[in-house]
């Protein structure tokens, strides 16, 4: 007994006085918090920015009763997410980045001078 778990796109129904159904939404804070503590600051602090009002426009939106401010805050929501996650990969590689000098610093004696 198998489930179909597929994807399903927004169900647009012909009824003036209901609306349609929005895809889910990827949340992105944990990873923006995650990034935040163990990565970059400057980096995860801004996703965290753009993930909050992305969830927040998304939020909006499932509320909202109007088609058309639906779509709008919902396409909202989702450059908000694309942002939040630019500043992710960003803050990632910058922590990487960053990790990786102080090794070779530290495994070149380069850092001996300060301890």
């Amino acid at each position: 007994m198998e489930e179909n778990l597929q994807f399903k796109e927004p169900v647009i129904q012909t009824s003036s006085s209901s609306s349609f159904i929005l895809p889910p939404h990827k949340n992105r804070m944990v990873m923006s918090v995650l990034c935040t503590l163990f990565c970059c600051q400057i980096g995860g602090i801004i996703a965290i920015i753009y993930s909050s009002k992305s969830n927040s426009a998304y939020n909006s939106a499932n509320y909202c009763t109007d088609n058309n401010a639906k779509m709008t805050l919902y396409n909202q929501s989702e450059q908000y997410n694309n942002t939040a996650k630019t500043w992710l990969i960003v803050s990632l590689i910058t922590g990487i980045v960053y990790v990786v000098a102080v090794v070779i610093a530290a495994a070149t004696g380069a850092l001996a001078e300060y301890m």
